[in-house]
């Protein structure tokens, strides 16, 4: 199976319909085109994201801008430092439930964050982290 990716073009026709979640527009989408990103992120609503499986540090950049209630991201299973920065910038709630472990840097980003974390998915973590 293809790799499936939310497009550009994808991005500005969910916004122009208004769909309730993405995934019901173009499901399976594995990974998020930076330009995409930066659209989906003016979305006012809730953005369910669930099924991505990467996600760029320029995407992440971009969706900690969503000014929406919810930011969906639990089908990620890693991501780099820089991404999590980027995304503990989010005001509203953050799923990064398919995390299963943090560094210590990324636990430190995310503890400075001021919305809502859902990292049920974390099996490890390190003394440094957990403080």
């Amino acid at each position: 199976m293809t790799e499936k990716v939310l497009t550009k073009e994808m991005a500005e026709q969910f916004l122009a319909d208004d769909f309730v979640s993405i995934e019901e527009y173009v499901p399976r989408i594995r990974t998020i085109g930076d330009e995409a990103a930066e659209i989906l992120s003016k979305h006012e609503g809730e953005l369910y994201l669930d099924d991505l499986t990467s996600l760029s540090d320029a995407a992440a950049e971009s969706l900690s801008k969503h000014d929406g209630w919810g930011l969906y991201l639990g089908g990620l299973t890693s991501l780099s430092d820089a991404a999590v920065e980027s995304l503990s910038k989010h005001k509203g709630i953050l799923t990064l439930y398919g995390l299963t472990s943090l560094s210590d840097a990324a636990a430190k980003s995310l503890g400075k964050n001021k919305g809502s974390l859902d990292l049920t998915g974390l099996t490890e973590l390190s003394d440094e982290a957990a403080k």
